[in-house]
């Protein structure tokens, strides 16, 4: 299981569409997403104080498109290679920030420990 976070609306849209396709896929060329333990981290960081989002759990193997674990500053981060195929989301968690603007793992996350990282270590 992969994740990635998401405005809710823009999350609909793609339901609409039955796929998704965020704005990093064309300035990136891949969709970012983390690891679990990566989930606080990644949205304190990038999304403080942003309200309306949720957390798309994605199963790496419903994916269309490939997935690369590639490092960020020594860290392995999954990168989707094309859209996110909408059926490839088994849950989408609301996930809202505390009153001081900052995430923690909401507690209804699936997990699934199938999934490890691979690397060329």
């Amino acid at each position: 299981m992969i994740y990635h976070i998401e405005a809710e609306d823009l999350w609909q849209q793609a339901l609409l569409a039955g796929k998704y396709v965020p704005e990093s896929l064309g300035s990136d060329g891949f969709i970012h997403c983390s690891a679990l333990e990566q989930i606080a981290d990644v949205a304190n960081k990038h999304y403080r104080n942003i309200h309306g989002l949720v957390l798309l759990c994605i199963s790496q193997k419903l994916l269309d498109a490939e997935t690369l674990w590639e490092p960020t500053d020594g860290i392995y981060y999954p990168h989707i290679y094309g859209p996110l195929n909408t059926s490839a989301v088994v849950a989408a968690v609301s996930f809202p920030c505390d009153v001081a603007g900052t995430f923690q793992l909401p507690a209804n996350v699936p997990e699934d420990t199938d999934n490890f990282p691979e690397t060329d270590a």
